[in-house]
This record gives structure tokens, C-alpha cells and sequence, in this order.
């Protein structure tokens, strides 16, 4: 996920909106995160899942491709050792 200082949000607005077209774009102030800024599409995804579960098929092309390239911070990566468990 990108970062952004909150101190740096009225410089960078077209980049903010450039990455968060791509992904959703964490804010954050004195270092730690305070806001997440997403597309209108990837919204409002987020508000039909929680109001239903949805298959593979039901989610665009574009849209699995951008879940299949994200990658774990690697302050995370401790994680995966829990997964052959």
C-alpha cells in the first residue's frame, strides 16, 4: 500500500488520486495511519460486501488482477510461517 504524510496531502494530490485509482492509498500522520483513501469503485465494493458474499466470477478481470499483484509489507512477513501451521 502507498503511503502518504498527512503533511505532504495538498502537495501530492494528483499522485494521491493517481495511486488511489490504482489502490486504495494509506494517510498518515506523525507516521502512523489515520486515513485510507480508495476509489469510488473499490467504495463501493466495499459496501456491497458487506452486504453480500460474492464469488470469483462476480468480480471484474481488472479487479482480481490488481488483488493478485498486491504484495504483504514485510514488516508481515513473520506471518506466513503461521500459515503452515
Amino acid at each position: 500500500m502507498v503511503r502518504v504524510p498527512g503533511e505532504q496531502l495538498s502537495q501530492t494530490t494528483g499522485f494521491l488520486r493517481a495511486e488511489a485509482r490504482k489502490a486504495p492509498v494509506e494517510v498518515t500522520y506523525h507516521g502512523r495511519p489515520e486515513l485510507v483513501v480508495l476509489s469510488v469503485e473499490d467504495y463501493a465494493l466495499l459496501r456491497q460486501n458487506r452486504k453480500l458474499a460474492v464469488t470469483r466470477a462476480d468480480i471484474p478481470r481488472e479487479k482480481l488482477e490488481r488483488i493478485a499483484k498486491n504484495r504483504m509489507d514485510e514488516e508481515h512477513a513473520g506471518l506466513d510461517a503461521l500459515m503452515d501451521e
